[in-house]
């Protein structure tokens, strides 16, 4: 029983992403809005095979949700006609809750070690403060900002946790793809907010959504790959 994607499934993938960044750059209407979608919805595929064949478990199902969500997120953020961004962080922030529970769900085998956990603790909390005190002086400037700086803050929270989890599944299967591709959303993220609110990134369609793609396909490897482990520990015994 094996959790990797097959070649020609992260071919499409992979081809998905760089003709939606394309779309994006370029203006190009149907293929930003035909192929942005696309990217969750195939990992949702991909996800609900491994479930189908594996068997369920609570933490597949909270992954699966959160997709759901960032699916979700991921179309309101394409609507450019629309400002729809506090919908997006909405919706985003419910994916980051629903991968907390799913990571959090998927240590209880696990032993955590008091002493990495209060290392990375503080390597996220000084993130979080740093990020936050650099973004705070524009949303004291506009006043159009001001409605969402405690979003911001509660979802700058919700991103470090989650980012914490995910460090603290040692010895899990999936372990290093799951750490990667909870650091690169945070890169994503920090990407979204510095070129939205501080400064334009050149190319920012480019790495935002490389590394966001990136960041979604080891999150949903890693765990499936947990996933596909305990289902042979289970027939194992």
């Amino acid at each position: 029983m094996s959790a990797r994607p097959t070649l020609p499934f992260t071919l499409v993938f992979v081809g998905s992403t760089v003709l939606e960044m394309i779309g994006d750059s370029l203006a190009i209407r149907f293929l930003h809005y035909g192929c942005k979608p696309l990217i969750m919805a195939l990992l949702m595929l991909y996800v609900r095979q491994c479930i189908q064949s594996a068997g369920w478990s609570d933490y597949a199902r909270w992954l699966l949700i959160g997709m759901v969500f960032a699916l979700l997120g991921d179309v309101l953020l394409m609507i450019q006609e629309i400002d729809l961004f506090a919908l997006g962080l909405a919706s985003f922030l419910v994916m980051q809750l629903c991968y907390c529970r799913a990571f959090w769900l998927s240590m209880r085998r696990n032993r955590f070690s008091v002493r990495l956990t209060g290392l990375v603790v503080l390597g996220f909390v000084v993130y979080g403060a740093l990020f936050l005190v650099l973004l705070r002086p524009e949303f004291v400037k506009n006043s159009a900002l001001t409605v969402l700086w405690w979003p911001v803050v509660l979802y700058t929270f919700c991103l470090s946790l989650m980012g914490l989890l995910a460090t603290q599944r040692q010895q899990l299967s999936g372990y290093a793809w799951v750490v990667a591709g909870a650091l690169l959303f945070i890169l994503s993220d920090s990407a979204i907010a510095i070129d939205k609110f501080l400064q334009p990134i050149p190319g920012s369609a480019w790495v935002i959504m490389s590394t966001y793609a990136a960041a979604q396909y080891l999150i949903a490897v890693g765990m499936m790959q947990q996933l596909t482990s305990d289902a042979s520990l289970k027939i194992a015994t």
